[in-house]
């Protein structure tokens, strides 16, 4: 009785395995569902990964994993990309794993997905689908032990106290503050110590400057351009001594508008603009102006002076 009984499930297995292997010959494709759990909380994820495997020669794949929109208890986070493999015997294997979870407690089947394969001897498609199973979603399991919890310390709380980085920064700033003034009155006091310092009165002085001018040749192109940068300086010493304040390093618009101030007529502030354009020409752009107009600036920056002196001694009555 045993001897029969193995006799005919050893023929069993072998129908089964001539059975399975026809499937593979006949239709060279095979598509394996793998979960690696199906017991989760509420929430928790479950990775859900799908691999078919077909000859190329026989199948391609028409439609991969048919996802409806939603499926019922279920939700779906995320799919992988789909990886396709091929092997020396010519077989491919393509998968993709899909991430999924649930929120609603219970028993649910998560359903089968479908594969459709088309045969590449004629025009019939092939319609594979994953297995269905279950999924056990619940809640955390409750604490029976009733045992008694201790409440949790007070967790000290550092709080960030910002107050040196402040003091710090403000005694940065202020001595920065104390260098940007002390390189302002030191520049300033250096200007004023830079002023020449004479015996005569400014006009004096002014005069004397001027006729020393006499002294430059005015057709070698080195002596000319002396001549006009000591013109310069000459009005300019004057002016600065005259208001008391250092205006050597001050440009010649400065200058005429500083005039303008003082009430000088617009013509006669004309010619001296004339004379110190003339001045800037020679010093800055190499312009060589004739003895004559060398001589014309001379005489236009002696009038402003006299005009000037005269203008002063005006005020004063």
């Amino acid at each position: 009785m045993a001897k029969g009984n193995i006799k005919r499930k050893v023929i069993a297995g072998g129908l089964t395995v001539c059975f399975l292997l026809g499937t593979l010959i006949v239709f060279g494709q095979s598509l394996q569902t793998i979960t690696d759990k199906k017991d989760i909380l509420i929430g928790e994820q479950i990775k859900l990964k799908v691999k078919a495997s077909f000859k190329p020669e026989l199948f391609r794949i028409g439609n991969w994993l048919i996802i409806p929109d939603s499926i019922l208890h279920f939700e779906i986070v995320e799919k992988s990309k789909i990886d396709t493999v091929e092997f020396k015997d010519n077989s491919k294997i393509v998968e993709q794993t899909i991430t999924l979870t649930s929120f609603d407690s219970g028993r649910w089947v998560f359903p089968r997905l479908g594969v459709n394969f088309d045969s590449l001897k004629d025009d019939t498609t092939l319609n594979v689908f994953t297995d269905s199973f279950y999924v056990n979603v619940s809640y955390s399991p409750a604490d029976t032990t009733d045992q008694l919890r201790d409440i949790k310390p007070i967790i000290k709380v550092s709080v960030a106290d910002y107050f040196w980085y402040y003091v710090l920064g403000g005694g940065i700033l202020l001595l920065l503050a104390i260098f940007l003034l002390y390189g302002y009155f030191k520049k300033k006091k250096q200007l004023q110590t830079a002023m020449p310092v004479s015996g005569l009165s400014p006009f004096d002085e002014a005069m004397e400057e001027l006729k020393k001018l006499s002294q430059f040749n005015l057709n070698e192109a080195t002596e000319i351009k002396m001549f006009h940068i000591q013109l310069s300086d000459v009005f300019r010493n004057y002016l600065s001594r005259k208001q008391n304040s250092n205006l050597l390093s001050e440009t010649t618009g400065d200058l005429l508008i500083n005039l303008k101030s003082k009430n000088i007529q617009q013509e006669d502030i004309s010619k001296l603009a004339t004379a110190l354009r003339c001045t800037d020409a020679v010093k800055f752009a190499k312009y060589l102006p004739s003895s004559s107009e060398s001589d014309d600036c001379c005489n236009k920056v002696k009038e402003t002076i006299v005009l000037n002196e005269r203008q002063t001694k005006n005020n004063k009555q």
